[in-house]
């Protein structure tokens, strides 16, 4: 009989009618039991995992984007502060369009707050559909800002660690 854990594919049935008859099914039966649930625990624990990757996707998506909108509140009222100024200068062109950008932040802001990661990602994916030049360029302009902030991060970093701190006078 052939032991279908030691044949080089156990996938493929057995054809051993040896001494016994045939009664290699029943071995085959309860090791394919067996493979069934190690395939049925790994499908669980994938799902579990894939949750948790989820789940804390989410809490970040959700910290950052709540970050983002509130960076976006602070720029539209800055610009409804350039729009006052711009009034009180008497210059209605640029009062009205640091008020079309305030505007547009504020818009920006609420949209974020209301969408989830999914509702996001799903909008991004459709104006990527429609407006697939743009989309790119965007994406594009995106990494390269990334890369300058990155960049200027690590510069930030290393001069900080060149400069010489102070050294503590030793005691007596």
């Amino acid at each position: 009989m052939i032991n279908p854990e030691t044949r080089a594919n156990p996938s493929l049935p057995v054809n051993d009618n040896g001494p016994a008859g045939g009664s290699g099914s029943a071995a085959s039966g309860s090791g394919s039991s067996q493979r069934d649930d190690f395939k049925q625990r790994g499908r669980e624990t994938a799902q579990e995992i894939k949750g948790a990757a989820r789940q804390q996707a989410e809490g970040l998506f959700s910290q950052q984007r709540d970050a983002a909108a509130e960076q976006a509140e602070k720029i539209s009222s800055a610009f409804r502060k350039m729009a006052d100024e711009f009034d009180e200068q008497e210059q209605p062109l640029f009062s009205g369009y640091a008020k079309n950008v305030a505007s547009c932040t504020d818009d920006i802001s609420h949209r974020l707050r209301e969408k989830d990661l999914g509702g996001l990602i799903e909008q991004a994916q459709d104006y990527s559909r429609r407006q697939p030049g743009l989309y790119f360029g965007g994406a594009v302009a995106a990494g390269f800002l990334l890369a300058r902030f990155l960049r200027s991060s690590n510069e930030r970093q290393t001069q900080q660690q060149q400069q010489p701190r102070p050294q503590e006078p030793t005691p007596y």
